[in-house]
């Protein structure tokens, strides 16, 4: 399907683990299958509890590490034909800690530039400044440290700079973790702004329903590597003799 951006299909991983004086393979992935962005931009959800394989999904769409069986396809094409600087192009992450994204010796200019192949220095400050006033930043950050901002100011210009590449989907590894609720309502509105003003489909990662709840209808539960449920909240919700799908919707009741 060409106009598919992201089609997954029978995905499998396994890892090496360690257990006392043998070494035994742990799945997790298991047969994963799902398509998104069929046509039009999507945000949608990745929900499940610690353990259940959802940011090694995520880290395979990104093209960050390798799987053992199955294909990834973005726009009807294997990801693994693609050239890395068209991919990376194409999907960025945005991690739960944005350290992991911004350079902590690095001012936020020079992160922001290192995100350009051989562009003239005015047009890419163009679109730093054109990019930073779409997220509600401005170019006062530029000249600062990574260190200079509070959590929840750092993950917005992480958010930022996944954009100045213009890619097609950007991947959210709980990005709200340790924020407060104001800060994570915002990064919520700016992913919203994103999908809608930039044409860009955003998957988040989250163990928390509520804030899967509030931030796309569509949601992927996952559990023990596997696809549980698939639909919008009120399937999900609906869907409660699920022991598993039952504890998720009671901790977001709490």
């Amino acid at each position: 399907m060409a106009n598919t951006l992201l089609e997954v299909k029978n995905l499998i991983k396994t890892y090496d683990r360690e257990e006392f004086f043998s070494t035994k393979k742990f799945l997790a992935l298991d047969g994963i299958s799902f398509c998104a962005g069929e046509n039009t931009s999507e945000s949608f959800s990745v929900i499940g509890s610690s353990g259940c394989g959802k940011t090694t999904l995520a880290k395979i769409i990104a093209g960050l590490i390798e799987f053992d069986f199955g294909e990834v396809k973005f726009f009807g094409k294997n990801i693994k034909s693609y050239a890395p600087r068209e991919f990376a192009s194409m999907t960025q992450m945005v991690f739960q800690n944005p350290y992991a994204s911004l350079n902590p010796k690095l001012k936020i200019k020079s992160s922001f530039l290192e995100a350009f192949y051989g562009a003239q220095k005015d047009e890419a400050y163009k679109i730093i400044e054109d990019t930073l006033k779409k997220t509600g930043l401005d170019a006062g950050i530029l000249d600062k440290y990574p260190h200079q901002f509070s959590g929840g100011q750092r993950q917005r210009i992480a958010i930022a700079r996944s954009l100045l590449k213009k890619p097609k989907l950007i991947i959210a590894d709980e990005p709200f973790a340790s924020l407060d609720v104001y800060s994570q309502n915002m990064i919520t509105d700016i992913f919203s702004d994103i999908r809608k003003n930039f044409g860009i489909s955003i998957m988040l990662i989250t163990h928390d329903i509520s804030i899967a709840k509030r931030f796309a209808q569509r949601m992927i539960v996952m559990d023990g590597g596997k696809i549980v449920a698939d639909g919008n909240y009120d399937d999900i919700a609906g869907a409660k003799e699920n022991k598993y799908i039952y504890d998720l919707i009671s901790a977001m009741e709490l």
